[in-house]
C-alpha cells in the first residue's frame, strides 16, 4: 500500500500546473520589457519620420527653388535646368524613402548631402557674383536652411537607436 501511494503521490506531484511552467513565469517581465522597448522604438520612429519629412522638404524646396530661378533668370523653360533640379530634389526624395530602411545612414547621408548643396550654391554665386553672390547664396532662404539642418542633426541619435534595436530583433 505504500508503494502504491508513493506511486499515486509522484504523479500528482508530476503534474504541473500553469503557474509551474518556467516560461509563464518570465511572461509578466518579458511583457514588461516588450512593451518598454515597443514605447522605444516607437519614439525612434517617431523622430526618424520627422527626418523624413524634412527630406522630404528639403527636396521639395530645391527643386521649387531652382524651378523659381529657371524662370526668373531665363526667358522660359530649359530642359538642363529642369534635369538637375529633379536630380538634386530627387536625391533627397530617394534619401527620404532610404531612411525606412538604413535610418542613420539615410539620415547622416541626407545632412551631408544638404551641407554640400549649400556649399556648391556659395561655390557657383561667387563664380558668378563674387563674394556678395556666395552671401547672397548662403543668406537666401536661411530660416529654411537652419529648419531643415536641425531638423537632420536631432534625430540622429535616434535613428542609430532605431537601427541598433532592429538588429537585436531579427
Amino acid at each position: 500500500m505504500d508503494s502504491e501511494f508513493l506511486l499515486l503521490w509522484s504523479k500528482a506531484s508530476a503534474v504541473t500546473t500553469p503557474n509551474d511552467l518556467p516560461d509563464q513565469q518570465k511572461d509578466p517581465i518579458a511583457n514588461y520589457a516588450n512593451e518598454i522597448q515597443q514605447i522605444q522604438m516607437e519614439g525612434y520612429e517617431r523622430t526618424v519620420r520627422k527626418a523624413r519629412n524634412a527630406l522630404f522638404w528639403a527636396g521639395g524646396l530645391i527643386f521649387l527653388g531652382e524651378m523659381i530661378a529657371m524662370f526668373r533668370t531665363t526667358e522660359g523653360f530649359d530642359p538642363i535646368i529642369f534635369i538637375i533640379a529633379l536630380v538634386e530634389g530627387g536625391i533627397f526624395v530617394g534619401l527620404a524613402f532610404w531612411t525606412k530602411k538604413k535610418p542613420f545612414t539615410a539620415i547622416v547621408t541626407g545632412f551631408i548631402v544638404f551641407i554640400l548643396f549649400i556649399i556648391l550654391s556659395m561655390v557657383l554665386g561667387a563664380m558668378v557674383d563674387g563674394a556678395a553672390g556666395a552671401m547672397k547664396a548662403l543668406v537666401s532662404g536661411f530660416l529654411v536652411k537652419l529648419v531643415i539642418i536641425m531638423a537632420l542633426t536631432r534625430p540622429i541619435r535616434d535613428a542609430k537607436a532605431l537601427e541598433e534595436a532592429k538588429k537585436q530583433n531579427f
